[in-house]
């Protein structure tokens, strides 16, 4: 549920827009949260509509407390209709290796990406980006959408900004930029996402369209405001959404109503696990390293039809930054793999109040 008008009016049942005739259908529903997913039902109770949740609980949880989607599927096991056939992955050792990640059986998985050649051990972080990024322009110069994706925030602003310099060079961008916060710079034929929505920023005319959260575009002119660069001006069309001039105030680092720092818009070079979720790819090359969560390594290595690179840093520093002697960190792979068995999806309250097993009662599960 994105966009949250719907929900937010359940307080009323007579400004509702359904009726007993109404089937609300949720998509992704495994990152609905469990307030939003109360909301819903409350809705469908109160004006006979019909609700049906589409989603894969093996996938991105809810940013806020969730988790009744998977308790949905798992208690209701046979009041639930499952696709077992999987038509995204072509090729046979990816379909293998998401399998076995979702039931839990990392190693097997590892072997299957290896066996494909899609599983990358490198060295050091530069490596993994010199190979990301290679990997990432060849599919580019051939016409694929294709970005990388990084759990990390640090690491995604550096391959967008290392892709972004990389097009610069080889004449794929306009030849005048706006300089932005954070070490950014925009330029016609650059692709963005929006990182914020904005019901403000609108094709003219229609205000249905505006700025939606994760909408992607290319820009297509920008506009210096000469000695005011609080005037600068980025012109973008969105994908399925139009053409929409965006503001300096909304492009740059800024503070929301609610006082949390973000940016309207970045590049679309290299995103986040979160942000890919729900698309497909003819490629998809990902990195994890030993914070990721098992749900959004399957979702990276779920997002190509054809391809599904798999990457990992390996330790290099046996140091503990006072020059004294520590443990070897284990072997990328491993320490991976060790993490993937732990995490599992998010215990709701009603379970650790309703456990199946008495043992759960009480217990916190890492993501």
């Amino acid at each position: 549920m994105r966009d949250r008008r719907l929900v937010s009016r359940h307080t009323d049942p007579q400004s509702l827009p359904l009726d007993s005739r109404t089937i609300l259908v949720v998509d992704e529903a495994s990152t609905l949260s469990d307030r939003d997913l109360d909301a819903l039902m409350e809705m469908a109770a109160t004006t006979g509509a019909s609700l049906r949740l589409i989603g894969d609980p093996a996938q991105h949880g809810a940013i806020a407390a969730g988790g009744m989607f998977r308790v949905l599927c798992e208690r209701h096991e046979r009041d639930t209709p499952e696709l077992v056939t999987t038509h995204r992955l072509q090729d046979p050792h990816d379909r293998a290796a998401a399998q076995a990640l979702r039931e839990g059986r990392i190693d097997e998985a590892f072997d299957e990406l290896a066996a494909a050649g899609h599983l990358h051990v490198v060295p050091d972080d530069l490596a993994m980006y010199r190979e990301v990024l290679g990997r990432w322009w060849s599919a580019h110069r051939d016409g694929n959408d294709h970005p990388m994706v990084d759990r990390r925030n640090s690491t995604r602003r550096q391959l967008n900004r290392l892709a972004h310099l990389l097009r610069r060079v080889n004449g794929d961008l306009g030849d005048d930029e706006i300089q932005a916060s954070g070490d950014r710079a925009f330029a016609v034929g650059d692709r963005i996402t929006a990182r914020a929505p904005n019901r403000d920023l609108h094709v003219e005319g229609e205000r249905h369209a505006y700025i939606r959260n994760g909408a992607l575009g290319t820009i297509v002119a920008v506009r210096a405001g000469r000695k005011v660069t609080t005037r600068d001006t980025l012109t973008v069309e969105f994908d399925g959404i139009g053409r929409i001039d965006i503001p300096r105030s909304f492009f740059d680092h800024h503070r929301t109503p609610a006082g949390r720092p973000e940016v309207g818009i970045d590049h679309a070079y290299a995103l986040t696990s979160y942000a890919v979720q729900g698309s497909t790819r003819d490629i998809s090359t990902s990195r994890v390293d030993a914070t990721a969560t098992r749900a959004e390594t399957y979702v990276d290595i779920t997002r190509g039809r054809h391809e599904n690179h798999l990457y990992l840093t390996a330790a290099t520093d046996p140091l503990d930054g006072e020059a004294l002697p520590r443990v070897p960190d284990p072997p990328a792979d491993i320490a991976v793999a060790d993490r993937l068995h732990r995490s599992t999806g998010e215990l709701t309250a009603w379970e650790l109040a309703h456990p199946i097993d008495p043992a759960l009662a009480g217990r916190v599960i890492e993501r």
